[in-house]
């Protein structure tokens, strides 16, 4: 096959062009715009708490910070190995 687009492929092109640059001037573009957006959902914060549900939420914040707080002040010993090692795994055969 001739590797040169042929003459009659570009006048097809152009005339595709011509008529997508027509279409966008009679106003299909600006129609297609035109539709109204959807209506957004609540967010869930919007909605009224639940009163034993920020009891639960505070207890598990107070059970978070304070499990932090023995982690944070646990003293390693000087030289101690590092808790985890990545070791790097070969890759498993194609069979």
């Amino acid at each position: 096959m001739n590797s040169k687009p042929s003459i009659m492929e570009r006048r097809r092109f152009m005339k595709l062009l011509a008529a997508s640059g027509a279409a966008v001037l009679a106003g299909a573009a600006p129609r297609a715009r035109a539709k109204p957006a959807p209506p957004s959902r609540a967010h869930p914060k919007a909605l009224p708490a639940v009163p034993a549900v920020e009891k639960e939420i505070r207890s598990q914040k107070k059970s978070l910070a304070e499990t932090l707080k023995v982690i944070r002040e646990y003293e390693l010993p000087p030289g101690s190995p590092p808790a985890v090692v990545f070791q790097a795994m070969r890759a498993r055969s194609k069979r």
